[in-house]
């Protein structure tokens, strides 16, 4: 690749092509996450696969990011943020096209295994691309914008399935999944100047300077999100079905419409934090809103018309703590050394969160033979979320002891 001049890392003025174009190339890649979920019904149907083979389908993603989150971080500050991101939707791309051609489950497997270590590269280096090409003022803001990323291509991957699954197959939507990360590549490509990788030096010294109170309490507020929200969203399809008597052609399509609400909330918790509200207090009120609707969605007892209002409140709520999260980088971070290692860490807590929540709804859900279950394992998470969220706000931005009585706003 022919090498430019390396992006200032705080420019005067925001680049809003490049901001835009790393969004775009996130949701490309979350549009696998959707991409398999939607298609699951034809693989069981193609491939004869059962329920574990295919609980490991959806969540590899997921496992490579609880296992090597923090690695991917390391591999992405050594190698470059740009190449980081460009190797890793070249992976995306080839993973989906693999799958696309597989005529067995292990061949399906190894593809999905692809994309999950694509993702993982994209996941650690796209946030940093956005917050190096933003101005100062406005990092909040436009890291709301890339907290956008997963809900737009899950919306976009239920709307690939509303569309093609009958007239394509699932190959067809594997092939198109394909397509659209290598668009994304070519942008980024175009828009993006190369620069220089991070220096790497003192490895380990550098990764206990990261993992510092404040850093470490945002990275657990994210496992219990990760884990709460996946319960919710991952078993919302068949409580739709059983509860409420819609069927599933319709689930998908509340979902596209549930994952659309995410949008706006994203981009205003970035005007929020821009305008110095504290971060501990959009959490705080966000996991209370997600606390009490989830707890009223799977209450039998409460009429319908009031679960169906509360799961659109949940799913508002979700909004806010992805958008904190990701924009907290900026705050966080003492050195530009430090985004790709706190990405890193901040992806693997999701994935940490993403493995361990529905694997203990569902143990709940079959063991008390009820959705209620559920809602007490979805209940411990908001809880230990807003715990912790309270701890945060103890703490200074650097995460090295109790703020002063005049906390900062960050």
């Amino acid at each position: 690749m022919t090498q430019t001049k390396t992006a200032p890392l705080d420019p005067a003025r925001t680049n809003w092509a490049a901001v835009l174009m790393a969004t775009f190339a996130g949701a490309t890649v979350a549009l696998q996450i959707g991409k398999a979920a939607a298609s699951l019904p034809l693989l069981r149907d193609e491939f004869g696969a059962d329920v574990t083979s295919l609980a490991l389908f959806v969540s590899l993603v997921s496992i490579v990011a609880a296992v090597a989150g923090m690695a991917f971080g390391l591999l992405t500050r050594r190698i470059g943020l740009r190449r980081a991101a460009l190797i890793g939707l070249g992976g995306v791309a080839a993973g989906s096209a693999t799958g696309a051609m597989a005529h067995d489950l292990p061949a399906l497997l190894g593809s999905r295994f692809i994309e999950a270590l694509g993702f993982a590269l994209c996941t650690t280096s796209l946030p940093v691309l956005v917050q190096r090409a933003t101005a100062p003022h406005e990092k909040s803001l436009t890291l709301g914008v890339w907290a956008t990323w997963l809900p737009v291509g899950i919306a976009i991957a239920m709307a690939l399935a509303f569309f093609t699954l009958d007239s394509l197959g699932w190959r067809g939507m594997f092939w198109l999944s394909a397509l659209l990360p290598l668009m994304a590549l070519l942008g980024l490509f175009r828009i993006i100047p190369a620069g220089q990788p991070i220096p790497a030096t003192q490895t380990s010294g550098q990764l206990r300077q990261v993992l510092r109170p404040r850093v470490v309490v945002t990275a657990a507020i994210f496992v219990m999100f990760s884990a709460a929200n996946l319960i919710v969203v991952g078993f919302l399809p068949t409580l739709l079905v059983d509860d409420f008597g819609i069927s599933s052609r319709d689930s998908a399509v509340y979902l596209f419409f549930s994952m659309l609400l995410l949008l706006p909330l994203n981009v205003l918790t970035g005007r929020l934090m821009d305008a110095g509200c504290r971060l501990w207090v959009l959490l705080f009120g966000a996991f209370l809103i997600m606390g009490v609707a989830s707890f009223t969605l799977y209450a039998p007892v409460a009429p319908p018309g009031l679960r169906l209002a509360c799961l659109f409140l949940f799913t508002l709520a979700t909004g806010v703590p992805p958008a904190v999260i990701w924009a907290s980088t900026s705050v966080l971070a003492r050195s530009p050394q430090e985004g790709p290692l706190l990405s890193g860490l901040f992806y693997q807590g999701a994935g940490i969160g993403q493995v361990a929540g529905p694997i203990a709804a569902g143990l709940a859900v079959e063991y008390f033979h009820g959705w209620a279950a559920a809602a007490w394992v979805t209940m411990g998470c908001i809880i230990t979320a807003l715990l912790l969220s309270l701890i945060m706000a103890r703490l200074k931005p650097s995460g090295d002891g109790p703020t002063s009585i005049r906390m900062s706003s960050r």
